[in-house]
């Protein structure tokens, strides 16, 4: 199943995200050790700004791997054609589909980030500061 892009693209999601993780805990005083990152003045933007990069790059990944989850069955029997429905189920149709968790998953980052840019704001962020820092355009 290793050539299925579902399983690439979760198992993508999965590693990426910890990765984030682990590069913000790593840049905290003391490391890592504790399992706790704590949004502060001076990593808050960075903070946005990795897990922005983070869903951009998700979106890019599940956008482009998205028409490559349907399952065609493999002839018109009826055995074929109930397993490919169930498949495509799994994976794209159903409301707990693979595609829906990537989805929701992708949906909560995005909250997060409006989370912190609201934080930013609370810490006297201007809004040119915390577009420029998320990698937008200036603001004139």
């Amino acid at each position: 199943m290793d050539g299925n892009p579902l399983v690439n693209l979760v198992g993508g999601l999965v590693g990426g995200a910890l990765r984030t993780v682990e590069g913000l805990l790593d840049a905290q005083p003391g490391g890592g050790g504790g399992g706790r990152f704590v949004v502060d003045h001076e990593n808050v933007l960075l903070a946005a700004k990795v897990i922005q990069d983070q869903v951009n790059e998700l979106q890019a990944d599940f956008a482009a791997a998205y028409d490559k989850l349907t399952i065609a069955a493999p002839g018109t029997d009826d055995v074929s054609t109930r397993m490919a429905r169930s498949w495509n189920d799994i994976l794209v149709q159903k409301g707990d589909s693979y595609a829906n968790r990537v989805r929701q998953y992708i949906e909560g980052l995005n909250k997060l980030v409006e989370q912190l840019q609201a934080t930013a704001r609370d810490y006297g962020y201007n809004e040119e500061q915390i577009t420029q820092a998320l990698g937008g355009p200036r603001v004139a």
